[in-house]
């Protein structure tokens, strides 16, 4: 028992130290909050339009527009994400520190993850949440699917952006990157455009990535149908976050030797 509270203590020390970092830069998550809801507002006519041209794809213009936006959203945090651990090994050069420490490898990475996690997580519910009061958006499976979803997938996120981490060496690649996979995901997940609307090739790709299944995930949760059903969507992001944790847990190995 006195070792988990000494875990316990350790992990919280390094999620209060990450807090303070985030709280140190507020810009992008402020800015990652609000502009959703913005875009939202926008495309929503157009999505409501295609809804009635589209009907096998879609069901609600403003459940496509509002998932969309909460994928397109939370895949640019990624690369917030993987900036963390980056900038302990490559900018500051405190990793070693870090590593030197009491904290165990995995009370580091779910201290830094937990205060982002909490971020992500406000970010969708705020998101569904303006919909819901400005658009009257209304979940077909009820709002406990909507918040499985609003918690598999930045869990999903968090642990790729670790892994992310392990792919580049400076910032400046992280940030080219992290923008060029963001926007390419977004539109393979037919999550910026209805997938009926792109490219043969684009829809038979676009499995392949994390931001379909999150697509998927939220569709069922808002519509009631997918082409794959919540339980699926969700196990396969489920191992796109495996794949990530173990990415992440190779680098902080390799990166303390």
């Amino acid at each position: 028992m006195a070792l988990e509270l000494a875990g316990v203590r350790r992990l919280s020390a390094v999620a209060r130290h990450q807090c303070v970092l985030m709280a140190g830069d507020p810009g992008p998550l402020i800015a990652f909050t609000v502009i959703p809801m913005v875009l939202v507002s926008v495309i929503r006519p157009m999505m409501v339009l295609l809804s009635e041209a589209l009907p096998k794809d879609l069901t609600d213009g403003t459940a496509q527009a509002t998932a969309g936006m909460a994928v397109m959203f939370s895949l640019f945090v990624l690369k917030l994400v993987g900036a963390g651990l980056l900038d302990e090994r490559t900018t500051w050069h405190t990793w070693d520190r870090v590593r030197a420490s009491p904290a165990r490898l995995g009370e580091i990475l779910v201290g830094k993850a937990a205060p982002m996690f909490a971020f992500l997580l406000v970010q969708q519910l705020l998101l569904f949440g303006f919909s819901a009061a400005a658009f009257g958006l209304r979940p077909a499976r009820g709002w406990w699917a909507v918040l499985l979803v609003s918690v598999a997938w930045p869990l999903c996120v968090l642990a790729l952006g670790t892994g992310a981490s392990t792919l580049v060496r400076t910032s400046a690649q992280l940030s080219a990157v992290g923008d060029i996979s963001a926007v390419v995901t977004t539109i393979m997940a037919g999550a910026l455009v209805p997938s009926a609307m792109l490219p043969g090739w684009m829809r038979h790709l676009g499995p392949l990535t994390p931001g379909y299944w999150a697509m998927s995930a939220y569709r069922s949760a808002l519509n009631g149908s997918a082409p794959h059903g919540l339980a699926a969507s969700l196990a396969v992001l489920t191992a796109f976050a495996l794949a990530g944790l173990a990415a992440g847990g190779w680098a902080g190995r390799r990166a303390s030797r």
